[in-house]
């Protein structure tokens, strides 16, 4: 009965030990590390966080250079510059719209740049930056092998000012940040080699035949989603060192 136990016990660590190790491959790495850091008096609580759309040049844009994309942009007609061009933006207004949900989220007014509030405020935080890389990996690999094989990648330098009314705008933090697709494992992995092939394959004739991308993995802009939550991470605490939001 003992070695029954034993057994069941052990049996019931190397479950929860793979469970965990399938949770840390399954997560999508992101970082933001500061690069400037506030150390000045206290500021006055903002009247509004404007959030810019983060500056994003086409050649900065690495395309997927999988089978799927290949065929879907031959269907379409789409010129790489076209796309670059496309990718950048979307990667750009994913950043924006999460920014200000994420800051919203944690108590203080938030608008993107073009509305009008963003003009008027006497005191105002002002979120934006530059992305930096954006690489769209091979979603084919992604989708057949995962575990990090061809993955997705986009970078991006986050700079924040403060505006006072009638003086001069204030730098008051600035972080470098990455986010990466995650690390799952792929369709080879979990449905065979043989069934994982015509599956990936399958989802790329969908996507010629629909303009549509197939729905195995994400995209840069889901990238760039997971980045801007980390950012507003690192605001958070930005916000609670000055006193303009509760600690926890």
């Amino acid at each position: 009965m003992k070695h029954i136990k034993a057994r069941d016990i052990l049996a019931v660590r190397l479950v929860a030990m793979a469970a965990m190790l399938s949770a840390m491959i399954a997560c999508a790495p992101t970082k933001v590390e500061p690069v400037q850091s506030y150390r000045g008096a206290w500021l006055p609580r903002p009247e509004v966080v404007v959030v810019s759309d983060f500056i994003a040049a086409p050649e900065q844009v690495k395309l997927d250079t999988g089978l799927g994309a290949t065929l879907r942009n031959a269907a379409s007609g789409t010129s790489a510059s076209e796309q670059r061009t496309e990718d950048a933006r979307k990667v750009s207004a994913a950043i924006s719209k999460v920014l200000v949900e994420e800051i919203r989220k944690l108590g203080l007014p938030a608008v993107q740049s073009s509305e009008p509030s963003a003009q008027t405020a006497a005191n105002k935080l002002v979120v934006g930056g530059q992305i930096l890389s954006i690489d769209e990996g091979n979603r084919t690999r992604r989708n057949l092998i995962g575990l990090g094989a061809g993955k997705s990648d986009v970078q991006a330098r986050a700079d924040i000012y403060f505006y006072a009314s009638g003086a001069s705008p204030l730098e008051v933090e600035s972080f470098v940040a990455s986010a990466e697709s995650s690390r799952k494992p792929g369709a080879a992995e979990t449905m065979g080699v043989g069934a994982a092939t015509g599956r990936v394959a399958e989802s790329a004739a969908v996507g010629v035949g629909t303009g549509m991308a197939p729905a195995l993995s994400g995209d840069v802009d889901a990238d760039g989603e997971r980045m801007a939550k980390a950012i507003a991470k690192q605001l958070a605490r930005f916000f609670v060192s000055q006193g303009w939001i509760p600690a926890g």
